[in-house]
């Protein structure tokens, strides 16, 4: 009784240690400001870059959440089919269609969910989910895709030719949609998401036009 009654107090002391400290003031302050860029629209579920203060927006959609209605849903014209550069501290934006590449490519960077990783003047993209024109239908798409950042950003601004700053490899690993891309020293991880082949249906797989849907 008497070695539990030691290791209560104990235990209390060391809360109240631990309360104490918790309790002090911060020597910093943090806050959370909106930031508003007039030109620039709506976006979501995009890839982004950036060199020396300018932003590289892939991907994502234009039209908020995704509608739930099978022949509506990731529809066609709520993608962004344009690479954005954004200057935020300028208050700039500058576009491109990405129409000059492959359509492997343009499929990939007008989908949704890619996951993405920044390593020096490189924007690694894998994977994502969208309208394949070249299958017919909806897919996770099967592709690494690499961006020289500065000469992308250089080449939107002053409108000249991108193509050469991107290119992509294909394999079934990088099928990958709303995960994340890490890497640790050499080595890059591809972390969660999932594998959505069709279009998406709340009802489930078996209703409609069907999906098949692998985590």
């Amino acid at each position: 009784m008497k070695k539990n009654k030691v290791k209560l107090i104990l235990l209390l002391a060391l809360f109240g240690i631990s309360s104490y400290n918790y309790a002090q003031t911060a020597p910093f302050e943090i806050s959370i400001q909106p930031f508003n860029i007039s030109c620039l629209g709506g976006l979501q579920s995009y890839a982004f870059g950036q060199h020396e203060g300018k932003w590289l927006i892939v991907g994502g959609r234009l039209d908020g959440l995704h509608q739930r209605q099978p022949f509506s849903s990731f529809d066609i014209a709520g993608h962004n089919n344009q690479l954005i550069v954004v200057d935020p501290i300028a208050q700039k934006k500058w576009s491109a269609p990405i129409t000059s590449l492959p359509a492997s490519l343009q499929e990939q960077m007008s989908s949704t969910n890619m996951q993405f990783f920044q390593e020096g003047d490189y924007l690694y993209c894998t994977g994502c989910y969208g309208y394949s024109a070249t299958a017919s239908d909806h897919v996770t798409f099967k592709n690494f895709t690499s961006i020289k950042v500065s000469e992308v950003i250089n080449a939107v601004i002053n409108q000249t030719a991108f193509t050469s700053f991107i290119t992509q490899i294909t394999d079934t690993e990088f099928q990958v949609t709303g995960g994340r891309l890490k890497k640790i020293d050499s080595t890059f991880y591809l972390l969660g998401g999932q594998k959505f082949m069709g279009r998406y249906n709340p009802m489930g797989p078996n209703h409609g036009p069907g999906f098949t849907q692998d985590y």
